[in-house]
């Protein structure tokens, strides 16, 4: 008898310390967000904010739809972790002046930075940002939901250097050619699958109607032209920079016959040409003046947009096409990093922005709101009509003269010697230098950045 009091006893007790903790223990509440998300990650977020609640994060960043998108991301990590985000937006064009000013002093004002292909192997190399490799493999900081095996490998290898990882893609960029299928279906044309087509297309549709151009394409001396230049120099057979020399190949006559083709592409486009960035090329597609828009698989999602876009719907997509030597595409984008300057405190805080920012977990938000794919599994549902056109392209971005020309931006020198092949590309464009004369110039330049590596 006594046994069963004992043992009633100790159920009530035992009942009556649930209860009070149930009650009156201190318990988390889910703060309010806009997505309701799994119980891992508001797990994941209250240790951070534990850590860095009332911490303030600036990232400097580019005017560009993936920056407008992470914005939509953001002010759920501000509730959930306590951190507060603040965007330093720069145009596109001027961003790389103004921050290779700043990251190059002792202290950065920036806790995370946009870095790209052209940029990364040059801050490796002179330890303005720092790789993220450790980050990556700590399960506590890098929880399951991130999903980095999903992000595509080709822009993954564009934020590395010498066998490091210095940041994460955001924004993966090939380029391909969007074309209006309502002028080729009406005029009776197939889009282009070579570079002599794209030509005679960009010749053929150019003044065929009122206000009717013929082609698109990015020739701002800024950075713009080298960008766009480089896919044709290579699919001609040429080359920038002989890597195992460090000898210059501007002048060789696979690279100057891919620059005489490129200015008489340019002749095609709307008035103006040779200082559009992408932002001028896209709006010049958008807007129905031209019929062909040589770019960066970026400018999809926007071409879609009624909101945006006066074509949407009346637009088809094909790989970039094949030149005399072969298939040539590559691959560039953005990415988050960390600069070497930015405050040691607040170093997991801002990795733990990155994380939230560009995750699987969060992908269909980000695209929904004008961000651009880097990753698998959204490719893989075909959801969009641009979807097939740009894995197409990223298998293109595997061919020997692919690879070819991603290795011409692991060059320390690949920031410098864009800028140089923009601005001579530019004056080939206008007619102040022959295509001879710029390709020269480029080669004497080139070789003095060089002698230092040599």
């Amino acid at each position: 008898m006594k046994k069963r009091v004992f043992i009633s006893v100790g159920v009530i007790i035992v009942v009556i310390a649930i209860l009070i903790t149930y009650f009156f223990w201190p318990r988390f509440e889910k703060p309010k967000t806009e997505v309701q998300y799994p119980n891992e990650v508001y797990e994941w977020t209250r240790k951070i904010r534990e850590k860095y609640s009332g911490t303030t994060l600036t990232i400097a960043a580019v005017a560009h739809p993936s920056t407008e998108a992470f914005k939509v991301l953001t002010p759920d990590f501000e509730s959930l972790t306590g951190i507060k985000v603040k965007w330093v937006v720069y145009e596109e064009i001027s961003y790389f002046d103004k921050i290779m000013l700043i990251v190059t002093g002792e202290e950065v004002p920036y806790d995370l930075m946009y870095t790209c292909a052209e940029i990364i192997p040059g801050f490796a190399s002179q330890e303005l940002v720092i790789p993220i490799d450790d980050y990556l493999a700590n399960k506590e900081l890098t929880p399951e939901w991130f999903g980095f095996d999903d992000l595509i490998p080709a822009y993954v290898n564009y934020m590395k250097a010498a066998g490091k990882l210095y940041g994460i893609p955001f924004a993966g960029e090939t380029i391909f050619v969007a074309y209006r299928s309502d002028l080729f279906a009406k005029y009776n044309k197939e889009p282009p699958k070579t570079y002599e087509e794209l030509l005679e297309l960009a010749k053929f549709f150019h003044k065929r109607e009122e206000g009717l151009y013929g082609v698109s394409i990015r020739c701002a001396k800024s950075w713009e032209a080298a960008w766009s230049l480089i896919s044709f120099t290579y699919g001609f057979g040429g080359k920038w920079v002989d890597l195992e020399t460090l000898t210059p190949k501007f002048t060789s006559p696979e690279t100057i016959n891919s620059l005489k083709y490129f200015v008489e592409l340019t002749k095609y486009g709307p008035p103006g040409i040779e200082a559009f960035s992408f932002e001028e090329a896209w709006s010049a597609f958008q807007t129905g003046k031209v019929a062909i828009l040589v770019e960066s698989t970026a400018a999809a999602p926007g071409i879609e947009d009624p909101k945006k876009s006066l074509v949407a719907g009346k637009v088809g997509y094909v790989k970039f096409p094949k030149g005399p030597a072969g298939e040539a595409a590559g691959v560039w984008g953005w990415g988050l990093s960390i600069p070497k300057g930015a405050p040691k405190e607040k170093r997991e805080a801002a990795w733990s922005l990155i994380v939230w920012l560009t995750s699987e977990l969060n992908v269909d938000r980000y695209l929904e709101n004008g961000g651009i794919v880097t990753r698998l599994s959204p490719l893989k549902k075909m959801r969009n009509p641009y979807d097939k056109a740009i894995l197409d392209t990223l298998e293109a971005a595997n061919s020997p003269l692919s690879q070819e020309l991603l290795k011409a931006y692991t060059l320390p020198i690949s920031f410098e010697m864009t800028g140089i092949v923009s601005e001579l590309t530019s004056l080939a464009i206008t007619g102040e230098l022959t295509p001879e004369a710029a390709c020269e110039q480029m080669n004497t330049s080139i070789e003095e950045l060089l002698k230092p590596y040599k």
